[in-house]
């Protein structure tokens, strides 16, 4: 019964305030950068020395040295183009280029009730209370 009272007040309430909805709508977009082609055999006289033989291996030392300017001075000597070390440890961001958008193949919508509120800046001012979304 107090289930019920509740329920009724809450109805009472909502009638007497200012309710708002919108439409919402997600994308995504990948990026990625032009293949950098990988000196194994570089790596194999770089220190630390590179001793893998899989692509997850390979995978695991470019993130250990990823944005290490100590490692690209201590192994720069080691490659044909200094460059191509200086790649590597991804210091200065690549130009991306767009592989995927998703708003070419439909998107992800949703309608939300709720309020402005400026408290939930990451949600756009916006304080959901019911949505359609999953």
């Amino acid at each position: 019964m107090f289930y019920i009272c509740t329920e009724q007040l809450k109805k009472q309430k909502m009638s007497k305030e200012k309710m708002y909805i919108r439409m919402c709508e997600a994308y995504r977009i990948a990026q990625a950068s032009e293949p950098i082609e990988v000196d194994i055999e570089a790596l194999r006289k770089c220190t630390p020395t590179y001793e893998g033989t899989t692509p997850e291996d390979l995978l695991s030392y470019i993130q250990d040295i990823e944005g290490d300017d100590e490692w690209y001075e201590e192994n720069k000597d080691h490659f044909e183009d200094e460059g191509e070390a200086y790649q590597l440890i991804f210091d200065e961001w690549p130009e991306m280029e767009d592989f995927d958008d998703s708003r070419t193949k439909g998107a992800e919508t949703w309608i939300e009730v709720g309020v402005p509120n400026e408290e939930y800046r990451r949600y756009g001012n916006w304080e959901m209370q019911a949505t359609n979304s999953y």
